[in-house]
């Protein structure tokens, strides 16, 4: 087990919600194609067909967006399972203002 695994933060359940939102709204950009009835369980890479590439893309998207910094130092395919577990990585990874 990495030190990931054992002390994850509690994620704020109003966070995560916008972030399903912001996700399911960049995916038609991201994708360039339209993109319907997304919610936190939809699968991206196998439903959505998205690619290491796009995932990318969508992280720079939502920081745009958002007007934040995401880490992707321990950025995984697991991160891109579905929508919800990319929101619990983004929650979990925003880099604090200096």
């Amino acid at each position: 087990m990495t030190e990931r695994d054992t002390a994850l933060p509690a994620i704020d359940p109003a966070l995560r919600g916008q972030l399903v939102d912001d996700i399911c709204a960049l995916l038609p950009k991201v994708l360039k194609r339209e993109v319907t009835g997304a919610t936190a369980a939809t699968t991206l890479m196998e439903a959505l067909g998205m690619s290491s590439t796009s995932g990318l893309e969508l992280i720079l998207e939502l920081e745009e967006r958002l007007d934040v910094e995401i880490s992707v130092e321990e950025l995984g395919r697991h991160d891109f399972g579905t929508v919800g577990s990319l929101a619990d990585y983004v929650v979990q990874n925003l880099i604090p203002e200096a």
